[in-house]
């Protein structure tokens, strides 16, 4: 139950950010940021995953 309700979270944040960015077009600056957000973001639910999956 825990790494499907994970897994929601996970795709409603890729499709919030994917609506987010086709609705409000970005400058390339605001787009580098938000590129560095993200995989920042993702680096550490992959970490997080990974602990989970280990135990």
């Amino acid at each position: 139950m825990k790494m499907s309700f994970i897994g929601g979270i996970v795709a409603g944040a890729v499709v919030g950010s994917a609506l987010t960015m086709i609705m409000d077009p970005l400058n390339d600056k605001q787009r580098r940021k938000l590129h560095k957000g993200t995989h920042s973001m993702f680096k550490t639910m992959g970490t997080v995953l990974d602990a989970m999956l280990e135990k």
